[in-house]
């Protein structure tokens, strides 16, 4: 690092002595004098360059540590998530179009090696009342994930049990 600024500051001492050497000279010597300078500044480029040795321009260890953890597995289970997320909101939206408002949905997903997304089970969770709006909703559904979702009644009895409905 104390190599590179050094060099700097040689490239900045050399640009300085070019300029007043191109001020100083007479004009009609001015061509050749352009010349001069411009090869006295090329080779004070490149002498600084050429002698510089590979390891001025190695990082910091502190640079080259990986993260804790596979970044590849900490990305898919995000992507899953985010995706889980945003079915289930376009499925209760869906359902609060029918006419559902209390709608609890739980989506399982698959994502393959190819990045492919398929949507493995739909579960929705709704109370009896709104059982029937529920079961009219259900076909758009069903086209729309391309799975069939399964609608569960919730009561709340006195055991706390939920009791299942048919497929639909």
């Amino acid at each position: 690092m104390e190599q590179l600024k050094l060099t700097a500051a040689a490239l900045c001492g050399t640009m300085v002595l070019s300029a007043v050497i191109l001020m100083l000279t007479p004009e009609r010597e001015n061509g050749m004098m352009r010349f001069a300078v411009r090869i006295f500044f090329l080779l004070s480029i490149l002498l600084p360059v050429v002698t510089l040795d590979a390891e001025d321009f190695t990082l910091p260890d502190s640079v080259l540590e990986q993260p804790e953890g596979d970044l590849g597995e900490t990305a898919q289970r995000q992507l899953e998530t985010a995706t889980r997320q945003l079915l289930c909101q376009k499925a209760e939206a869906m359902l609060q179009s029918s006419g559902v408002q209390n709608a609890e949905v739980e989506l399982d997903i698959h994502i393959d090696g190819d990045g492919s997304i398929s949507i493995t089970s739909l579960r929705i969770l709704v109370s009896r009342q709104e059982l029937a709006a529920a079961l009219t909703a259900t076909a758009e559904l069903n086209e729309t994930f391309g799975v069939t979702a399964t609608i569960v009644t919730t009561e709340n009895e006195n055991d706390g049990e939920d009791k299942e409905s048919a497929d639909s």
